[in-house]
Order: C-alpha cells, then sequence, then structure tokens
C-alpha cells in the first residue's frame, strides 16, 4: 500500500463530525457536468471491491456526496480489520499482511479517550475503558454514539477483556460480560441495558489471564495459560443478569497427550464458521519465548467431556486474536490477500506478541516492527490494542 493510506486514515479519524458533515455536503456543489459524480454505483461496486483498505475506502467516499450514498449496500466485502491503540489510535491491515502507522482518532471530548484504551469490540461498536478511574464506555466508531457503561466502583480495577452477546444496534437485550481484575482478585462483571450497576460475579475457577467469548447463547471462559474451560449459562430479567449455571467442559482431557506436554502455552478461543476454536501457542520457556509451533482445534460442543480436533485450514478465511476480543475474516473475498493465517496481538499474557502465523506450514512473520504499543512508557498502563472488524 502506498504512503496516502496512512493520510486517508487520519483524513477519516481525525476529523470532528460537523467537519466531515461539511466536507461531505460541498459534494452537493459538484457541477453537472462532473463525471466522477455522475459515476454508476455499480461502477463504483466494482472499484471498492478491489479497495480492501478502510482508509481506501474511506478516500473514495469522500470524493462527493453521490459517492457517499453509491457506496452503501454494494455488497462489497467488509474492508480488512484495523487495530486499535491506546489513546483510540487506529492502524490499517494493508494486504500485504503489515500493519499501517497508527494514526489518532477522534472521540467525542467526554470520553477522555486520550487515557483509554479499546477493551473489545462488536460490529461498529467499540468498547473502552481507563484503567486509572473504573470507567467504561461504548462508542460508535463512525456515528460517535456514546453509552456510558456503569463505573466499576474503584480506581483499583484493571479492565482485561469485554465480549458483548450481540451488537448495541441489535436492540435492547445484548449482555456485556467484563473480565476484570479488581483489588488484585479476578472478577467477572455482567451487565444489559437498563442495570444501574455491574452484576459481579466471584468464583475460585477464575485465574487471573482467562478469555471469554459469547457462543450459542453461551459465556465461555478459558484459562490462558492451560486449556481449561468453562461454560455459563446466563439468566436475565428485569432485574439484570447473572450465572445460572456453570459446567466445566473438561476439555484438557481430549488434548492429545503429546502436544505441547512440556511447554509453556498460552490459549485462545476463537469463533470460525459457526465453530468454537481452540488455538494453543506453545512456547520454548518462559525465559526465551522462543514459538515452538500453533495448535488449532475444533471443539465438539455435543459430547462430555467436549471433544477436540486438529484443523489445518480455515478455508481461506484469517483469524485474528488479540486483547480486546478474536474473530474470523474472510480473506478469499479479497483479490491478493492471503488467507489461513492467524494474526496475534499482543495482550496481558504475551505484551511483545505480535506476528502472523500460517497455518499450512507452520511459518511466521511480523506485522509491525517495531512494537508500537510499548514503544512509549507513559502508553504501558493504558492497555493493548484491540482488532476491529467494521462492516463496510
Amino acid at each position: 500500500m502506498d504512503s496516502g493510506a496512512d493520510t486517508a486514515i487520519g483524513e477519516t479519524f481525525d476529523e470532528m463530525p460537523q467537519e466531515k458533515k461539511a466536507r461531505t455536503d460541498a459534494g452537493a456543489e459538484d457541477p453537472p457536468e462532473s463525471s466522477w459524480s455522475g459515476l454508476q454505483p455499480d461502477a463504483l461496486g466494482v472499484v471498492l471491491r478491489s479497495l480492501p483498505c478502510l482508509a481506501d475506502r474511506a478516500r473514495v467516499r469522500s470524493v462527493c456526496r453521490q459517492w457517499r450514498a453509491g457506496a452503501s449496500g454494494r455488497g462489497v466485502p467488509p474492508p480488512l480489520p484495523l487495530m486499535v491503540f491506546p489513546r483510540f489510535r487506529f492502524a490499517s491491515l494493508t494486504p500485504e499482511g503489515v500493519l499501517t502507522s497508527a494514526r489518532r482518532a477522534w472521540m467525542p471530548p467526554e470520553l477522555d479517550a486520550f487515557n483509554a484504551s479499546c477493551v473489545g469490540s462488536s460490529d461498529a461498536w467499540l468498547v473502552g475503558a481507563r484503567q486509572d478511574s473504573g470507567e467504561s464506555f461504548l462508542v460508535n466508531a463512525f456515528s460517535h454514539e456514546v453509552r456510558h457503561l456503569p463505573h466499576f466502583g474503584t480506581s483499583d480495577c484493571s479492565v482485561r477483556k469485554v465480549a458483548l452477546s450481540a451488537s448495541p444496534d441489535s436492540g435492547p437485550n445484548y449482555i456485556v460480560a467484563a473480565f476484570i481484575i479488581r483489588r488484585s482478585k479476578p472478577e467477572l462483571a455482567l451487565w444489559k441495558p437498563g442495570m444501574k450497576s455491574w452484576g459481579v460475579c466471584r468464583h475460585a475457577f477464575f485465574a487471573g489471564h482467562v478469555d471469554i467469548a459469547f457462543f450459542q447463547g453461551k459465556l465461555y471462559m478459558l484459562w490462558r495459560f492451560t486449556p481449561c474451560l468453562f461454560a455459563f449459562e446466563l439468566s436475565a430479567d428485569e432485574n439484570g443478569v447473572s450465572i445460572s449455571r456453570m459446567r466445566d467442559c473438561l476439555i484438557e482431557k481430549s488434548l492429545p497427550s503429546t502436544v505441547g506436554s512440556s511447554l509453556e502455552s498460552s490459549c485462545n478461543l476463537v469463533e470460525w464458521r459457526g465453530r468454537l476454536l481452540l488455538i494453543i501457542r506453545y512456547y520454548g520457556g518462559h525465559q526465551s519465548r522462543r514459538r515452538v509451533r500453533v495448535k488449532v482445534f475444533e471443539m465438539d460442543l455435543s459430547t462430555s467431556p467436549f471433544g477436540l480436533a486438529e484443523i489445518h485450514s480455515f478455508g481461506g478465511d484469517c483469524i485474528f486474536v488479540g486483547s480486546g476480543g478474536f474473530k474470523s475474516f474472510p480473506a478469499g473475498q479479497h483479490d491478493g490477500v492471503e488467507g489461513d493465517l492467524i494474526y496475534f496481538g499482543p495482550d496481558h499474557c504475551n505484551p511483545k506478541d505480535a506476528f502472523v502465523y500460517r497455518i499450512r506450514d507452520g511459518r511466521t512473520g511480523p506485522i509491525f516492527k517495531p512494537l508500537p504499543c510499548v514503544s512509549h512508557a507513559s502508553e504501558r498502563n493504558l492497555g493493548f490494542p484491540a482488532w476491529f472488524f467494521p462492516s463496510e
């Protein structure tokens, strides 16, 4: 990608809403003979399909009001994911599989986004948290609509990860689950619209480092350093949301005994094409943190214990794993974008991990260098970058 992509990111995110509106409305004054404003919507769709980066698509939409209107609903594949760094700076993934430099994103001043980080996302919505104050919020990255979440009640609170059962655009029945460390103890906090405070759950099975994910109506919690998985059934009513049942899925009993038995590991959950995957990174030792290999297992939720079947392909898709969540991406819908890759971003467990892994042959490569999130000492306490998956 050329250097103009960075500028496009800045143009898209650095402006205030009224400035964007002024630029868009200015397109209404394009002269009738303008060949650009008269481009047919179908032709515009062809152009957009050849531009997998959100930054480039934003540049197309900014040409004039007609292009902005014509760019919607053209059946265009979603753009390549972005990475959201602390202070809400955005970097765009390029077709070559590397990230552009991060650029600041304009956010409503009420959020104090300069002192916040992204800890989760769902569609166009980002979950932000200030690690020094216990404040958290939902913000739409494009409309800038803000929905404040309840305060965690203490400044001694680190929000590690947040998962949403559905997009806030889906209606009032979505649930927000936050895994937090408060007063040095792990807690699971649950909330749904209408609640004035978080419903906090504590249990001996809550480890200091976990991955959480909603899947088929249940909330799953996975220990990061050893493959222990728990399933939670949640009940929600007018009084709030709580855990009604917990089950130990016993996946460690299904893991082949020859796989990484003497190696340090790091585990993650990923949903892929309606299936729940277990991804395990194996390292050569704590001191070297040398990557040995990555194993991916599809889980069979119908058996007890859950069954595990190793897979070696994502059917051309890519998997993204990081601090703020995970998601699969249909890379095969874009020409020239390599598939069957896993993009690992840094998090609390693996603060220096930032690499891409080719599941077909086990090769690895960098996605950026040097690592932006740890290059500034002032940002180390804000959190880690999170993947973001805009729909168009």
